[in-house]
């Protein structure tokens, strides 16, 4: 009885030790994408892909400059080398955004586009009923 008990609290030990293992090494690594020289442009393009359609445009400024300094911050504590893994990923995470950003834009220009025209029509349609009178 008493070796199952000791194996018992080993298990656990070792499973905590390796709990913070893991969430040390998810630290280092979130350090080190917020001190990539991507990270602040990744996250201006999400802060625009949010801001389309949106009307209150004031509220991701907030959260940008909460970004901004969360990154300055961090990007003190990291001077780790960046790999080329983490460049290509960072590089295509923000091209990726500015095309959805792009996608989410078009219905609404081409909605704007629609109403600038009927609005050109009924202009034109009502200088001609001034001129007929």
């Amino acid at each position: 009885m008493e070796e199952g008990k000791e194996f018992g609290m080993r298990k656990e030990v070792e499973e905590s030790h390796v709990g913070k293992e893991i969430e040390n090494d998810q630290e280092a690594i979130k350090k080190i994408i917020a001190s990539h020289p991507l990270f602040e442009v990744l996250i201006e393009s999400h802060i625009n892909c949010l801001k389309v359609g949106s009307e209150d445009a004031g509220e991701f400024d907030i959260k940008r400059d909460a970004w901004k300094k969360m990154v300055n911050t961090k990007s003190k504590e990291t001077s780790s080398p960046n790999t080329s893994e983490l460049d290509h990923f960072m590089e295509a995470y923000c091209m990726a955004l500015d095309k959805l950003k792009e996608v989410i834009e078009e219905p609404t220009k081409e909605a704007n586009a629609f109403i600038n025209s009927t609005y050109i029509q009924l202009k034109e349609l009502d200088e001609g009923n001034n001129l007929a009178t």
